[in-house]
């Protein structure tokens, strides 16, 4: 419990300076964005989630700072597992956010279905994205209801960019549902990268590669995707 209350007084010290410098920023506009990306396997958190490429499509509404969305994954290979129907929502306060998510993993053809809550998970989160000056990500997520053990996730990122391709290192540990024992452990390290391949001057196709190292189980993952 030591690394989850230093994590949590770490990101309570983060907002306090993020508040005092952060400028009054401009409120946008409402918009609403919808596309699909095409992964070559289902890997969260260092966890693979489907054996075989999957579709997960997306549409999200944001207005100023608050963000509505929903985000899905279906496994091509027709597996039951690695089907996933998630709704999230979340707001900033500049670098700092607050953020829910509702997991639910539906099974076509099966009774127990999107509309039995113990297929659902809940998780709170609170994050950081980085300032010029301190270039980290941070984010702690907490599971609240459906989760007995209240699982941890926490997860550290750098990123750096090489020409034109986007990087970023990361490494990540979990405890109860993420971990192999129930203890607290790496469970998800590696690296990403991405860039934009201009197709017209009006399109382009948004592809990411990045290796996953999980040493709690002891696998590893190089996953490709394609953004639309």
């Amino acid at each position: 419990m030591k690394i989850i209350k230093k994590s949590v007084l770490l990101l309570i010290i983060i907002i306090s300076i993020s508040t005092i410098n952060a400028q009054e920023e401009e409120k946008s506009k409402a918009s609403f964005d919808v596309g699909v990306d095409f992964a070559s396997r289902y890997v969260w958190r260092g966890l693979e989630f489907s054996d075989s490429p999957a579709i997960q499509p997306y549409a999200e509404y944001t207005s100023g700072n608050f963000t509505l969305g929903a985000w899905a994954s279906y496994e091509t290979g027709g597996q039951v597992v690695g089907q996933e129907f998630d709704i999230y929502a979340g707001y900033s306060f500049g670098a700092v956010s607050l953020g829910f998510t509702d997991y639910s993993f539906p099974v076509d053809g099966i009774s127990d279905g999107y509309f039995q809550m113990k297929n659902h998970i809940g998780e709170a989160t609170l994050s950081f994205d980085g300032i010029e000056n301190f270039p980290l990500s941070i984010l702690l997520g907490i599971n609240v209801y459906n989760d007995d053990a209240n699982s941890v996730y926490t997860e550290i990122g750098y990123p750096f960019t090489i020409g034109a391709t986007e990087l970023s290192a990361f490494v990540g540990a979990g405890n109860e549902i993420y971990s192999v024992d129930g203890e607290f452990a790496v469970t998800n390290f590696g690296i990403s990268a991405a860039k934009d391949i201009k197709i017209t001057d009006s399109f382009s196709l948004g592809v990411s590669t990045s290796a996953i190292f999980n040493p709690d189980t002891e696998d590893a993952y190089l996953v490709f995707l394609i953004s639309l």
